[in-house]
């Protein structure tokens, strides 16, 4: 009895830990105001702290990629694992680390949008924030709304291999 009940409490440990990562769905449509600052959906906000931010890159499709704390942590434990006699490896990370901006929510849910990636992306005012699962993206709503084709359920699982 006493062994189901571990093996139980461990289950349940697992699955709580895996439910504790946050899920980026969803679009979200804002306007960025007088500070170039959007808000962030409530289910998506980080701390802000020297502990919890975001990075964000220019993303080659013409938005902003943004990476919460999990993903940060499993791109920091790839960075360390290359050697410094790697020359290849340290130009990687000297664009990746080099290009990224690191920011985090003010108290109201909003974060600061540099000006670099606001033009990198075409945001003047309106902003998509756009849920990836793991991550999300900033576009132009603009863009954003050029590039959303008719979604299609089925298609989308099969690409995944699901």
């Amino acid at each position: 009895m006493s062994q189901n009940g571990i093996k139980w409490c461990n289950w349940v440990t697992i699955m709580t830990e895996e439910l504790s990562i946050m899920s980026y769905v969803g679009e979200f449509a804002h306007q960025l105001d007088a500070r170039n600052r959007v808000t962030v959906p409530s289910s998506w906000r980080v701390a802000g702290d020297d502990e919890s931010y975001y990075l964000a890159w220019p993303h080659p499709e013409g938005c902003i990629a943004v990476y919460p704390p999990e993903m940060q942590r499993e791109l920091i434990e790839k960075a360390r694992a290359v050697k410094q006699s790697d020359t290849r490896g340290q130009a990687v990370l000297r664009q990746l680390f080099g290009k990224g901006f690191k920011f985090g929510c003010d108290k109201q849910g909003r974060i600061l949008i540099p000006e670099a990636l606001r033009t990198h992306a075409g945001i003047d005012k309106s902003v998509s924030l756009v849920g990836l699962g793991r991550n999300f993206q900033l576009w132009s709503t603009e863009r954003y709304a050029a590039e959303d084709d008719d979604f299609n359920l089925l298609e989308a699982m099969e690409t995944l291999g699901i």
